[in-house]
């Protein structure tokens, strides 16, 4: 005996696929687009080693050892003074470059999550903008 298909049946199995899709769009779909922006601002703080800098932003750059005499006492600490401000600017520019590069990956992410959203909704919206002859 053959199966056949009613078109009632069809129409059924759409729905589903189309509930399923928007279920899965707007719930692990979400959630897996805000993982991997989450993954991108880790990422930034990883390659750039944030935390590191944090802790040595004020430590010397290249500490230049040398024995300390009452004679060279003066040479060693301004060697050690320009070391250690050398280092705050070096640490201080990658600093800004990972929050600069943080705020960058925020925005394009609030973007893409944006866009996100709107895809479902476009294949409704379109067609009737279109029908009613809205142009771009």
């Amino acid at each position: 005996m053959q199966n056949k298909t009613t078109p009632a049946r069809i129409s059924y199995n759409i729905g589903n696929m189309v509930f399923y899709l928007l279920r899965w769009w707007y719930g692990r779909g979400f959630g897996w687009v805000v993982e991997k922006i989450d993954q991108s601002l880790q990422n930034i703080g990883k390659t750039l080693a944030v935390k590191v800098l944090l802790k040595t932003w004020f430590a010397p750059w290249k500490q230049i050892t040398t024995t300390t005499t009452f004679a060279n006492f003066m040479q060693k600490a301004a060697d050690n003074a320009v070391s250690r401000f050398v280092g705050f600017f070096v640490r201080t520019f990658m600093l800004l470059t990972a929050l600069i590069w943080a705020i960058g990956v925020m925005l394009l992410g609030a973007v893409w999550i944006a866009i996100w959203a709107f895809i479902p909704l476009s294949f409704i919206i379109l067609p009737i903008l279109y029908a009613k002859g809205v142009t771009f």
